[in-house]
């Protein structure tokens, strides 16, 4: 069981190592309207002016999230309208998703599409 158990965190098979030290939301409000689907990286300049940052400090809300870094499921790509950048902050480093109106979430380091109920629900309430 040792053996296993070093294994697995040797080659980065265990549990993440990482600590979430903060996280933001920045959003545009999902009725905004558009000609064409923002993509992600241009979610920014689609909304200069107009977007909104929530901060995430709490300690309560920070503990929830690391749980829900573990929570994304795979999905199968498609076109994405995106209304939210979501920032997940690390020591030294920090991992950005974009997400449509609907919970579709997209890497960016990555270019990945993924769905995390329990991160939809927390952005969902954090941007009404």
């Amino acid at each position: 069981m040792i053996f296993l158990n070093t294994f697995f965190t040797i080659y980065g098979y265990g549990q993440s190592q990482k600590t979430v030290t903060g996280a933001f939301i920045e959003y545009e409000d999902f009725g905004t309207s558009t000609v064409e689907d923002v993509h992600c990286e241009f979610f920014k300049a689609a909304f200069t002016g107009t977007i909104r940052r929530v901060d995430v400090k709490d300690s309560f809300d920070l503990k929830r999230l690391a749980g829900y870094v573990n929570k994304f499921k795979v999905a199968k790509p498609r076109s994405i309208d995106v209304r939210v950048l979501f920032t997940f902050c690390y020591t030294g480093t920090k991992e950005e998703y974009c997400m449509d109106r609907w919970g579709l979430f997209v890497s960016k380091k990555t270019g990945k599409y993924y769905n995390n109920k329990l991160l939809t629900d927390f952005i969902l309430k954090r941007c009404q």
